[in-house]
């Protein structure tokens, strides 16, 4: 038996700050738009257990693979 679907909305910003050592470093800011609570975080485990405590979902697992480039195909992707 499949559970109801349940939809929930997030705002989240993304962005880069420099660190006094020259180097950056990610900041974000993500919002549950249905509760409105926020949270301000600095690494995406952080977001992640945001996500996980407004919406009682927990979603995968971080992982530190690299993404596909979705700009590159394999062959015969997308091929019918």
């Amino acid at each position: 038996m499949i559970g109801k679907h349940i939809r929930e909305s997030f705002v989240a910003r993304i962005w880069l700050e420099p660190e006094e050592s020259g180097g950056t470093t990610w900041r974000g800011h993500i919002r549950h738009v249905q509760s409105e609570k926020d949270e301000y975080f600095q690494d995406l485990m952080k977001m992640r257990e945001f996500l996980s405590r407004v919406s009682g979902v927990t979603g995968p697992p971080l992982t530190a693979k690299p993404l596909m480039d979705a700009t590159k195909s394999e062959p015969g992707a997308g091929q019918t």
